[in-house]
């Protein structure tokens, strides 16, 4: 599910950036629970993706997206634009005002209590990229042809037993997810801010990108690529390549 504006080219000062975002279901999924925007005035980027039975993962995404831009409005972003620290304590805000819309809607619709999602969010000013975000859809950034991630999974790996083909116990890796939006939790989302220089390339994208794709082929892509449309086409294709066992979704900046 694609939510917002999806455009190609937006200004910014000092400096023009180009965007694109694509979300596909994979190869095994029957419906897509990722959710994403781009809003060009707000220069505000979001990827949420949902979690829960009955299509309610895909609820989830979409309010929690929703709640979200409603706190950041167009005119609290022009309010708080040049204040590194209104602007870190604003979108702490925006994520707990999400998190409050999702638990109240879960409480309203027995077929949706349990759901929730990770969401990982970036606001531009000017070279500034703030990220805020909970779970493991992530935040990377690529600089001189190289590539880090910003963000810290907020997830954890158990083992459970299943039976082989020959019938015999294993050990299976399961990754959960230790922060959402939809549950209630003593920690704050994570917040980070970094320097963009000419050149710099982001990727938002859900864990149905990463899980397929390895880092270092990621940043040949990002690399690579000619525009934010064709890396985010590229890397959908790749993680498809790979199996697309779950939805995926790329939000490529150019900077």
């Amino acid at each position: 599910m694609i939510f917002g504006f999806l455009k190609k080219i937006c200004k910014s000062k000092p400096r023009n950036i180009s965007f694109y975002g694509r979300t596909d279901t994979g190869m095994v999924r029957d419906h897509n629970e990722d959710s994403f925007c781009s809003l060009r005035n707000r220069r505000l980027f979001v990827v949420a993706d949902g979690m829960g039975g009955h299509k309610a993962g895909e609820i989830a995404s979409l309010l929690a997206i929703e709640s979200l831009l409603e706190f950041l409005s167009e005119e609290k972003i022009k309010e708080i634009r040049g204040n590194d620290d209104e602007i870190h304590h604003s979108m702490l805000a925006a994520f707990s005002h999400a998190n409050q819309a999702v638990v109240t809607k879960a409480a309203t619709d027995e077929t949706m209590q349990g759901m929730g999602c990770t969401m990982v969010a970036c606001l531009l000013d000017e070279n500034r990229l703030h990220t805020c975000h909970v779970g493991d859809a992530r935040c990377y950034l690529s600089e001189n042809g190289r590539l880090k991630q910003i963000t810290t999974d907020h997830a954890s790996v158990t083992y459970i037993h299943k039976t082989d083909a020959n019938n015999k116990e294993v050990q299976v890796p399961r990754h959960v997810v230790t922060r959402a939006i939809g549950f209630l939790s003593h920690d704050e989302p994570e917040y980070h801010i970094n320097i963009l220089r000419p050149g710099s390339r982001v990727l938002l994208c859900s864990d149905g990108l990463w899980n397929m794709v390895d880092h270092t082929r990621i940043e040949q892509i990002l690399l690579n690529a000619s525009s934010p449309e064709k890396a985010s086409e590229a890397l959908v294709t790749a993680a498809n390549e790979q199996g697309g066992r779950d939805n995926i979704t790329a939000l490529v900046i150019f900077y």
